[in-house]
């Protein structure tokens, strides 16, 4: 769940693309972001792309929208909006997942703040995506006190759909100390469990990890998740744990994966990480996370072929040469079905600066089943983007890849032409070669407005490319209630006197009309 901020809301381009040609098939207005990618293992040619967006017809909040590809990527479906459970609600987080029948699982939060209140929801479609069922409510925002545990709601699944998994954390304003949540159904999602902390005696989050995020991964009856300690009765150190159950979460046993490995304190870099398990071999799981070996930011991988009872000594993942300074970040992965392994991430190395704020390319590095060592880095990104500051904001956090045989899957978000867009790829792991790179959403970043969340005061500006006389700030029912003529390109806007909630910011002028969603809380 992301507090909504305007830097990362603007004009909304849902392009179709077919071997890089261009066109606009949404006609919406406002900002699509943070995707997440699934792959259909009984037709691999079905791949669907879930991310939030707004549907200002249906009032200023983002609701979550998917679309369906059917030829491996080549050509996709017109957008499916997904409903709010109440009107005044708004979504985040999707996250999905394939059974082996082809029965496809998609979970986010539906919810409002002020007063508080919503749940991580479930919707299942069997035509791949282009129709859903549902909802069915997984843990509500009520479920432990004032903690809001319905963020970063990952689901996952075991292959024949019958058990299904989340795992959620306390919404990140929620003050520590908090734990991580795990809920289950037996029944292919018709229902769920009470939910449980995830994490138990001697292996507990502690008080010191405000937003104690668990990563998840299951097969046949086991569940594994992975997640931070910080806890000095345990260990001077920050370590990543694993939980293991191998009865529905019944039951879990706890193990050590990594100690000592906070990644850094840079509070841009998105420093997530996540947990595999190889779907031809239970007993390997793969762990990739941030680390600095050597003063940046790099892509580290850790292993297991006895279900977490030793794992590997770290390898660096990118081979970019190591403490030169180059911030990696954004991390993700996969596992083909017959143990190829693909790991993903933002990296740096083509950019001029140091750290967070440089520019970006997307990369992969593929490893095959009977090889001990990763091909060199693919660039999945066919252009260098330079840094710009939307970056630093809320959202982005995430990209998703897969991996079907020998191609690489992946969309991710990025500034290229001047917007922060939405990025779908799919690469030959043999060649490196890109067979088709495809827009699915884009952001206009010519104008920014912060802070935003904000108690009520926001700064507005705009460069020389839109030429505003009016803006008009309108509340969730449509209604029109600031109006500022003639503003200057830096200027103030007071809503300190208005009810919290999100509001429109329509900026109007000769050139044309930009939009923003701003939040008052």
């Amino acid at each position: 769940m992301q507090k909504t901020n305007t830097l990362l809301f603007a004009l909304l381009f849902i392009v179709h693309i077919v071997q890089g040609q261009n066109q606009n098939i949404s006609n919406g207005n406002v900002f699509e972001g943070e995707p997440f990618l699934a792959v259909n293992p009984a037709n691999p040619q079905n791949l669907v792309v879930a991310w939030m967006g707004f549907v200002l017809s249906s009032g200023v909040r983002p609701q979550i929208k998917t679309r369906s590809s059917y030829d491996g990527g080549n050509t996709w479906s017109d957008i499916v909006i997904m409903p709010h459970i109440q009107n005044t609600y708004q979504s985040a987080d999707p996250t999905m997942a394939f059974d082996e029948n082809g029965n496809l699982f998609l979970a986010y939060i539906d919810y409002q703040k002020d007063p508080d209140e919503g749940a991580v929801f479930l919707f299942k479609s069997v035509n791949g995506g282009l129709n859903w069922t549902g909802p069915t409510e997984i843990i509500n925002a009520d479920a432990d006190g004032t903690k809001l545990p319905i963020d970063r709601p990952w689901l996952t699944i075991n292959e024949t759909g019958q058990h299904l998994y989340l795992t959620t954390k306390p919404a990140p304003w929620v003050p520590a100390p908090n734990r991580p949540y795990f809920c289950h159904s037996g029944d292919g999602g018709q229902s769920w469990s009470s939910w449980q902390y995830l994490d138990g005696p001697g292996h507990l989050v502690g008080n010191l990890i405000a937003a104690p995020m668990a990563a998840p991964a299951a097969t046949g009856q086991l569940f594994f998740a992975a997640y931070p300690t910080y806890l000095f009765t345990q260990s001077i150190y920050p370590q990543y744990q694993l939980a293991k159950s191998s009865d529905f979460g019944n039951n879990f046993e706890y193990s050590e994966i990594l100690s000592g490995t906070n990644p850094s304190g840079n509070d841009s870099a998105k420093l997530a990480y996540k947990l595999l398990v190889n779907p031809a071999n239970d007993q390997h799981l793969v762990f990739i996370y941030p680390y600095q070996p050597a003063g940046d930011i790099d892509i580290m991988m850790t292993e297991t072929f006895d279900q977490g009872t030793n794992w590997s000594s770290p390898v660096k993942v990118n081979d970019d040469p190591l403490g030169n300074g180059k911030m990696q970040d954004m991390i993700w992965g996969d596992f083909g079905a017959d143990g190829d392994l693909v790991i993903s991430w933002r990296d740096r190395r083509n950019g001029t600066e140091a750290g967070y704020a440089d520019g970006s390319d997307f990369y992969a590095a593929y490893r095959n089943k009977d090889s001990l060592n990763f091909s060199p880095n693919i660039k999945l990104s066919d252009l260098t983007v330079d840094y710009h500051n939307i970056l630093s904001q809320s959202g982005n956090d995430f990209m998703g890849v897969s991996l079907i045989h020998d191609t690489i899957y992946a969309v991710w978000g990025n500034t290229r032409d001047g917007s922060l867009d939405i990025w779908f790829t799919k690469k030959a792991v043999a060649s490196g070669t890109s067979s088709t790179t495809m827009l699915l959403g884009s952001e206009s970043l010519d104008m920014v407005v912060y802070p935003n969340p904000s108690t009520g005061i926001y700064r507005i500006e705009y460069n020389d490319t839109i030429d505003v006389d009016l803006i008009r700030i309108f509340d969730q029912k449509g209604r029109l209630v600031r109006t500022l003529e003639n503003p200057d390109k830096q200027t103030t806007i007071d809503l300190s006197g208005f009810a919290n909630g999100i509001y429109l910011l329509e900026c109007s002028g000769r050139s044309g009309t930009v939009s923003r969603i701003i939040e008052k809380w």
